[in-house]
């Protein structure tokens, strides 16, 4: 089947990227229908190259927006989620999207083999119940698998089934990529990672330290015992400074009784994470 392929770029002071994030998408073998890239106030030059760039020659249409819309530092939460979903906007803008077309984020910091969306494709191909997919994350400068979960559907570089993405939608909020995926889980969708094609990429944390990623858990719902693993991973992997931040984000916001996420339904489902997780090792052992 061929499927219409749409990708969001969210983009702030990326300039040192940009080449090779053309360069990426250019080698893919499979074509990109629209590729919408939301330029939001860089000041390091990235509005300007945007400008020089034309389409590469299997992306039917490219489309540049200069937005200033969120004011202030990088940041991810629901200021990234916003800038992302003002693509999927200008999308759902400019094409019909259809149950069968596959739409998506592409970070500017994510770089896909060239066969990764033709590999995608035919995953989606294969499993009619599969309505979100990745490969899996190799990290910049140590070339190593991503120590986040390898079966974890990565959002920087996912694509929904269109018939996903019109049902269970694009949540704004922090982890907007985590909640996303749970609500596509919730409605009856498949999310799976597809081993054998994988991007690289910025490590987790690079830009936005694991503090934040931390106070992320708290507000979806997951229990101290889960920031507690993901805290024993950090250290098991020799990242001290990394564990400390996760749990200082997550018990901190524990402490001051932050805000937490306002759907119950959601709430279960991370709540749970653990337990379930557990269950399918032992479903597979």
């Amino acid at each position: 089947m061929t499927r219409r392929i749409f990708l969001s770029t969210p983009l702030r002071n990326e300039i040192d990227n940009i080449d090779r994030l053309f360069s990426s998408v250019a080698a893919q073998h499979y074509p990109i229908d629209l590729w919408v890239i939301v330029e939001n106030g860089s000041t390091d030059g990235s509005r300007e190259e945007l400008a020089r760039r034309a389409a590469p020659t299997n992306v039917a249409e490219l489309v540049v927006l200069n937005e200033d819309t969120e004011s202030g530092d990088y940041a991810l939460g629901a200021k990234y989620a916003r800038i992302t979903n003002r693509g999927f906007d200008e999308i759902r803008a400019r094409r019909d999207l259809g149950s069968e077309d596959l739409i998506g984020i592409l970070d500017a910091d994510s770089f896909p083999e060239p066969g990764y969306y033709a590999s995608l494709a035919r995953a989606f191909d294969a499993n009619p119940k599969l309505g979100i997919a990745s490969g899996p994350s190799v990290n910049e400068g140590d070339g190593e698998v991503s120590l986040h979960a390898a079966d974890w559907v990565r959002g920087s570089c996912r694509l929904w089934r269109g018939a996903c993405m019109i049902e269970s939608g694009y949540l704004i909020g922090p982890s907007a990529d985590t909640l996303s995926l749970a609500r596509a889980e919730l409605d009856g969708w498949e999310a799976k990672v597809v081993p054998d094609v994988p991007f690289r990429a910025r490590e987790v944390g690079t830009r936005s330290k694991q503090k934040y990623y931390g106070s992320s858990a708290y507000f979806r719902g997951n229990t101290p015992l889960y920031a507690l693993i993901r805290g024993a991973k950090f250290a098991r992997h020799g990242r001290i400074a990394s564990a400390r931040e996760y749990l200082a984000g997550y018990f901190g916001a524990l402490r001051a009784g932050e805000e937490r996420l306002n759907d119950p339904a959601l709430r279960s489902y991370f709540g749970s994470y653990v337990a379930r997780k557990l269950r399918r090792k032992l479903g597979r052992a």
